[in-house]
């Protein structure tokens, strides 16, 4: 019998319940051939400050407009978003148990970025199957296929779904934020996020 795999949206430093949803699968591929959509997961993620929640947005170059395939999409080097996401970063997690063991990972992916944001994306997905000493068979799209059997492309998995929580840097004054990006949960878990990730 044929594996079907999952197929997935790219994802900037992608929220935990978009990776609880991917290591479900042992087979997930990722779509490269839709039309850009705007202010997705693609390319934004979101992360726990003082201040709260805040968004980081990866400013992208659309050479074909909105009829731009997301494995065209490049990433717009001319604003200064390196800069603006990884202080955003250090900011919120400096305290955090874990921000030492993984700072210089997250800020060379962020200051090493390759040119397309599909790749980047990649990058940072490898880096969560280091860290979880796991694997998923990953591939991106052929071509576009309006339907699959296992669609996961459409689901906004940046919706605060509720999930199990854990000591968060400013929950001594502030709710819990639930499913945000896997940051949050790598710098104050390190490498027991499995326990979230992971869970069945």
């Amino acid at each position: 019998m044929d594996r079907v795999s999952g197929l997935f949206s790219t994802a900037y430093f992608p929220s935990i319940c978009y990776l609880q949803s991917y290591f479900r699968h042992t087979e997930c591929t990722i779509e490269a051939f839709e039309s850009f959509p705007k202010q997705t997961q693609r390319n934004r993620c979101e992360i726990f400050t003082s201040n709260g929640l805040l968004r980081l947005s990866v400013p992208v170059s659309k050479i074909n407009g909105s009829k731009t395939l997301t494995k065209d999409i490049d990433i717009d080097f001319s604003k200064k978003w390196q800069n603006e996401h990884w202080r955003a970063i250090q900011s919120a997690y400096a305290a955090a148990p874990y921000f030492e063991d993984y700072q210089v990972h997250v800020k060379d992916i962020i200051y090493n970025s390759p040119t397309k944001l599909i790749d980047l994306n990649l990058e940072i997905l490898n880096f969560v199957f280091d860290i979880l000493d796991e694997n998923v068979a990953t591939q991106f799209s052929s071509s576009y296929a309006r339907d699959h059997e296992l669609d996961f492309r459409n689901i906004d998995f940046m919706e605060r779904t509720e999930i199990n929580s854990y000591q968060q840097v400013f929950s001594y004054d502030q709710a819990f934020i639930h499913n945000l990006s896997f940051l949050d949960l790598l710098f104050n878990e390190g490498p027991f996020m499995r326990n979230w990730i992971l869970k069945k």
